[in-house]
């Protein structure tokens, strides 16, 4: 007896605007302004089913994977009885999985069919997060607007977005993340020669020895740990601790992907589900097969093909959490991170090597909390500079102890 089949649901024709940037797209888009959205779309596909109402924690196996994915070994994320020695008394999550709670985002929200670069995003702690903690999440379209724009092919579309990521457990805040995309017609892209004269990186045996000498230097060797950085001893006008990262590999992106960004990177029924739910989601591989458009990511030959670019791009998530890290080294087990806002420059092309600096511009005391505030910044092998922002941490004080969290009344 052959199984049941079952049944599929109703594919939904193509758009006439499909692929293009268009007054009427937008208008549909803006529709949703405003909006809160409490319900995962397709970022949120391939993570774990279950009930959305259910009250479960975090769990070490998240703190730690989400670290592993783009290679931080601190022991807060990792170790619990080191971390429940800490003064936080349990393990962390790193502070950039507050950007993997969004709800929805220009990858998946309007103008289907056409493509989607990051431009920029903001970071706010409340406070860290904890293996212990439950979030939920509701995220709102803020606006969306037409540009004009080169590489896009004359038009491009901005949309911007909100989300509030609260504790199911005890309904505190734990962040807001904000974020900022850029959307435009695939075709309009491949046209462009703005990528033309990029020469994608080759590497000697001897070039490579060098990257991980740096690794053991600036990675292994200078995390902190838990000697505590006292605000009082922040100089201004000085630099931080910089990191390496690198170079870049089809490897080092799927790592990310499947242990930290999740959503797409499902296969088999899962991969059915998906492409039934959202039929114009997909780009077609080299077999005709739908994969996730963060597939364009993983080969060459796809950014070629699609987008006219020269290689593989990193996906602006991974240069985001090497910055964490290197805030994270630098201030210790016994600092918090309180915010990041960045714009992204440049793209990070397969094979690149990156290295990511800090410096320190200012301090400053608000109500009882030492804050310290820096300029950071991204940078290829080429010395071309990929991403610019700013930081804020907090820092014990020899005045006022060691203790940074919960605050004071």
């Amino acid at each position: 007896m052959s199984p049941k089949k079952t049944p599929k649901s109703e594919t939904k024709p193509r758009s006439r605007n499909w692929g293009r940037i268009t007054e009427e797209e937008l208008q549909r888009l803006l529709e949703r302004k405003g909006v809160p959205r409490r319900r995962g779309g397709s970022m949120q596909r391939g993570r774990a089913r279950g009930d959305s109402t259910e009250v479960r924690g975090l769990g070490s196996r998240v703190c730690s994977e989400t670290a592993l994915a783009f290679g931080d070994t601190n022991p807060l994320y990792h170790d619990r009885e080191y971390a429940k020695k800490s003064i936080w008394g349990q393990l962390q999550c790193p502070p950039g999985l507050l950007a993997m709670m969004e709800m929805v985002n220009g990858a998946t929200d309007g103008f289907p069919g056409c493509h989607t670069i990051w431009r920029g995003c903001e970071l706010q702690w409340e406070r860290p997060l904890f293996e212990s903690d439950s979030p939920q999440t509701e995220t709102t379209l803020t606006d969306a607007h037409i540009v004009d724009s080169k590489f896009g092919g004359g038009e491009a579309a901005i949309q911007n977005y909100e989300s509030k990521i609260t504790n199911r457990s005890d309904g505190g805040t734990l962040g807001f993340y904000r974020t900022s995309w850029h959307r435009f017609a695939r075709s309009g892209a491949k046209n462009s020669e703005k990528y033309a004269n990029i020469e994608r990186a080759q590497w000697t045996d001897e070039g490579l020895e060098g990257v991980w000498d740096e690794y053991r230097r600036q990675n292994l060797s200078n995390r902190r740990g838990s000697e505590p950085l006292y605000w009082e001893d922040v100089k201004e006008d000085t630099d931080i601790p910089y990191i390496i990262k690198g170079p870049t590999t089809l490897t080092s992106k799927l790592a990310f992907e499947i242990r930290g960004a999740g959503g797409w990177v499902v296969g088999h029924e899962l991969a059915m589900e998906l492409w039934e739910r959202y039929p114009n989601l997909a780009i077609r591989n080299e077999e005709n097969v739908p994969e996730p458009p963060v597939s364009i990511h993983w080969t060459n030959e796809r950014c070629q093909k699609y987008l006219g670019m020269p290689g593989a791009y990193e996906a602006g998530y991974e240069r985001l959490n090497w910055l964490t890290q290197m805030l994270m080294h630098w201030i210790g087990d016994h600092g918090m991170l309180r915010g990041i806002d960045m714009q992204f420059r440049g793209f990070h092309w397969q094979g690149d090597v990156v290295r990511l600096y800090g410096h320190v511009t200012d301090k400053q005391i608000v109500d009882g909390v030492y804050l310290v505030n820096l300029d950071i910044e991204t940078r290829s092998h080429r010395d071309e500079v990929t991403t610019k922002g700013t930081a804020v941490v907090q820092l014990p004080s020899r005045d006022a102890g060691t203790a940074v969290w919960p605050p004071k009344d």
